[in-house]
């Protein structure tokens, strides 16, 4: 059960559809249709068409924080969380294309995936996506979990049509950082825990699952006060009560999706709790986008059915 939408009014939940009908963006609005049995999955490829590269990779700012239209590591997981879900083979030609993609980006002497290129500096951004033009770096490098456990976890659905020593590579890599976890960072737990949820190896998805269990509070935020700024909700980790983590937490995600579901705008939408603090116009198209995507998501836990 969907924890979030326990805690919706009904006409919360019509403010909702009418936003999503009205104003989400193509990808969102048919991912949407999709999930509540009203549209078809080749609707959700179709609108994904446009964010696809001839490399192989997304941009088009599908992440909105950039309005880059090269690919980037960083959209093409967006892209992939949408994939995951759709009842396709891992063979389907968007997503073989895609997972070529990430493996020509991964960089095996360091164990990492560049999470955005250097020419996102000449377009619009949020800050915190800036390369250094000297080592090619954002700072998110630090923490290669982020993106590179979530790109294992789709190596793993994927493995059929994948190759076996770069999945055999990262997963060392990935089973080492996860033992060197002390405290978690907020995006890097959520990418292992996708990992969890896809992976098809039960030993690797306990590890994770307990790692998590044991040090989630280094990452969890848990006020009020705490969930009005940016950081970690429970809820953006447990949004299902199948979880295996909601009875270790069940009653701070409790709290936490009452109190997000207070914070739907009377328009059906979810703002953003960040912004720029630069290139007002775009952020105001971004912040639409954000709405849109954190809105859908909100609305529909992961559910992953390719391959099934």
């Amino acid at each position: 059960m969907n924890i979030l939408t326990k805690h919706l009014s009904k006409d919360q939940k019509i403010a909702i559809n009418l936003y999503i009908q009205r104003y989400a963006r193509p990808v969102e609005r048919a991912f949407h249709q999709f999930r509540q049995g009203e549209g078809s999955h080749e609707a959700v490829i179709h609108a994904l068409e446009s964010y696809q590269n001839e490399d192989g990779g997304f941009g088009h700012a599908l992440e909105a924080d950039s309005r880059l239209i090269d690919s980037t590591v960083l959209d093409t997981t967006v892209a992939l969380q949408y994939l995951m879900q759709l009842p396709i083979e891992a063979d389907h030609p968007m997503v073989v294309k895609a997972m070529h993609y990430l493996i020509a980006q991964y960089d095996r002497g360091k164990k990492l995936f560049p999470i955005v290129p250097a020419t996102v500096n000449h377009v619009p951004r949020a800050p915190w996506w800036n390369v250094n033009e000297e080592t090619g770096e954002t700072g998110f490098e630090k923490i290669p979990g982020n993106p590179g456990a979530e790109i294992l976890g789709y190596l793993h659905r994927c493995r059929s049509h994948m190759s076996d020593e770069i999945t055999a590579d990262l997963e060392v890599a990935m089973t080492k950082r996860l033992h060197e976890i002390d405290q978690w960072d907020m995006h890097e737990i959520q990418c292992y825990y996708r990992l969890a949820e896809l992976t098809h190896k039960g030993e690797l998805r306990d590890q994770i699952i307990q790692k998590i269990a044991d040090q989630a509070h280094t990452a969890l935020t848990k006020t009020s006060e705490e969930w009005e700024g940016y950081g970690l909700q429970p809820l953006k980790i447990v949004q299902r009560t199948q979880s295996p983590l909601y009875s270790v937490m069940e009653d701070l995600v409790e709290e936490n999706a009452r109190w997000y579901a207070d914070r739907l705008t009377k328009e059906g939408y979810w703002n953003p709790s960040w912004e720029w603090g630069q290139y007002p116009v775009e952020w105001e198209r971004a912040k639409k986008d954000w709405r849109s995507y954190l809105t859908v998501n909100a609305c529909h836990p992961p559910h992953y059915l390719l391959g099934e």
